[in-house]
């Protein structure tokens, strides 16, 4: 009987996958950056962008927000042997930025699509006009057949406009959007009893459709280990997303077709909101 329900339950997220008209691709710094060298992941974004186009070959439209600035351009700092100030870290995002640019920008031309780079601040999301422009902005680069690619405005922002992490970013794109499925890749499966990193026999949540006072306890515990998200801040992106009645995983993002292995079962964590109101936007 358990693996039967295990079956339907796959069945059922593959099938929310091969469904979504338009899904948000969130990639975390330990993904897409080698923290000990600074260099960008190019031959893992090359499968994600093939997973990527293989989502707009069957219809479907997918928006990308990148983490990772910061890790990438940080090594123009390695000398210095401490940690960075803010200041250092803001002119790192500014470098990384431009790499982390140029290779999806090269990884998208091979496949014939172009890139459309949008950096987002707080008040950006936080204002219904630039809402409504964020939003054109997106229909408009889909519709000539560039990848809208988010990230946040990292090298001037402060602790008082930032939203201090792109898993959240991310949930908001997805409300912008009038996303069916956020997709977070991260460093680990999903939600765990434990953080996974310090005990091997933690145990997997795989799904839920309400987050609970103990899940985000749990979630407190488990730190980032690299960039400025963590599980805590997952889950805060997942009570955004599932707000707007968009569905939420979290899957590890650190193999090559990332995406490809979701569909084909691969562990993650399942945020199922509701009740999904029909979104407007329609197909550009």
């Amino acid at each position: 009987m358990q693996e039967e329900i295990t079956e339907i339950c796959l069945a059922t997220r593959t099938s929310q996958l091969l469904s979504a008209r338009r899904l948000i691709v969130k990639i975390g710094s330990a993904v897409v950056a080698d923290i000990e060298t600074g260099e960008v992941r190019g031959p893992w974004l090359e499968t994600l962008i093939e997973d990527v186009v293989r989502f707009f070959a069957r219809g479907q439209q997918v928006i990308i927000v990148t983490s990772g600035a910061v890790a990438v351009g940080s090594r123009h700092f390695k000398q210095l042997g401490r940690s960075l100030r803010i200041e250092e870290k803001q002119a790192a995002a500014a470098i990384g930025q431009i790499r982390l640019m140029l290779a999806n920008e090269q990884s998208l031309k091979r496949h014939g699509f172009g890139l459309g780079q949008v950096l987002l601040a707080r008040a950006n999301v936080d204002d219904q006009r630039c809402r409504r422009n964020a939003r054109s902005a997106f229909q408009q680069l889909l519709k000539v057949g560039a990848v809208p690619v988010i990230n946040e405005n990292d090298a001037t922002a402060t602790p008082e406009t930032c939203l201090g992490d792109n898993d959240r970013l991310a949930a908001r794109v997805a409300q912008i959007a009038e996303a069916d499925v956020l997709i977070l890749l991260s460093d680990v499966d999903g939600l765990f009893t434990e953080d996974p990193h310090d005990n091997p026999m933690a145990r997997m949540i795989p799904q839920v459709s309400r987050i609970t006072p103990e899940m985000e306890t749990m979630a407190s515990l488990s730190p980032a280990r690299h960039g400025s998200g963590g599980m805590i801040t997952k889950l805060m992106a997942a009570r955004i997303a599932m707000e707007a009645g968009c569905n939420v995983v979290i899957a590890k993002g650190n193999k090559s077709y990332p995406l490809a292995a979701l569909e084909n079962g691969a562990p993650s964590k399942w945020f199922i909101p509701a009740a999904k109101e029909t979104a407007t936007w329609g197909v550009v």
